[in-house]
């Protein structure tokens, strides 16, 4: 068999087993055997989702509005002493990012000289997984992938509504309608960048964020 059969045969497969896993989330009238517990409701996931994401050092700020979530960024900006802020064209990010008042905002996926001078770096996110404290985001949604990975410190924005249970609930909702079709980049993201590549010990901030925050809006908390 030829490399390129080879190759077309192996996808054939994988669509084919993803096709399966989609019919069978549909035919199932409960969960399926060994699904994770506590990730029926909304708050259950919210909940699981702070937990775990807290257990891997990241910071989470759960806000009602939009208002509170530009106060909650003010505060993150402020105890960093973060003067140059990189956002990306996240609509909800640049909306709140722009009360941040001394600080300089700019468009971080423009201007790739001033971003590496950045103190912070504010996105979005199109989901969240609670079972893993996982940060979803797409490209096709926003501009991200540098604001995200190159500013040391990382703040992303993310509606409690979209809290998923787990991966494999991500993935489908990232495939929509059609199993064969993915967006052609999702970056998965959970607590600040880790490597153990270094003499196998653990270092936090080689490449990426050394800390990461989220702020998450929730229109069942305190007003």
């Amino acid at each position: 068999m030829s490399e390129s059969s080879a190759r077309d045969a192996i996808l054939a497969s994988v669509r084919e087993n993803l096709r399966g896993v989609q019919r069978s989330r549909v035919e199932r009238s409960g969960p399926p055997p060994g699904a994770p517990a506590g990730l029926d409701t909304p708050a259950e996931r919210l909940a699981r989702f702070v937990e775990v994401l807290e257990g891997v050092d990241g910071h989470c700020t759960v806000v009602r509005d939009e208002a509170n979530a530009a106060a909650a960024l003010r505060r993150i900006a402020a105890d960093l002493g973060a003067r140059e802020v990189a956002v990306s064209d996240a609509p909800l990010a640049r909306a709140i990012a722009a009360g941040l008042g001394d600080a300089a905002v700019f468009d971080g996926w423009s201007d790739r000289e001033r971003l590496l001078a950045c103190d912070l770096g504010v996105t979005g996110a199109q989901w969240g997984i609670a079972e893993t404290g996982t940060l979803v985001l797409d490209s096709e949604a926003e501009r991200h992938r540098l604001v995200s990975l190159v500013p040391p410190v990382h703040v992303a924005i993310l509606d409690t509504d979209r809290i998923l249970g787990t991966l494999g609930d991500a993935l489908a909702t990232a495939r929509g309608d059609d199993p064969d079709s993915l967006p052609r980049v999702l970056t998965f993201i959970t607590g600040p960048s880790r490597t153990a590549d270094i003499e196998l010990t653990l270092v936090v901030g080689v490449h990426g964020p050394k800390e990461l925050h989220v702020i998450l809006l929730s229109k069942e908390a305190p007003a």
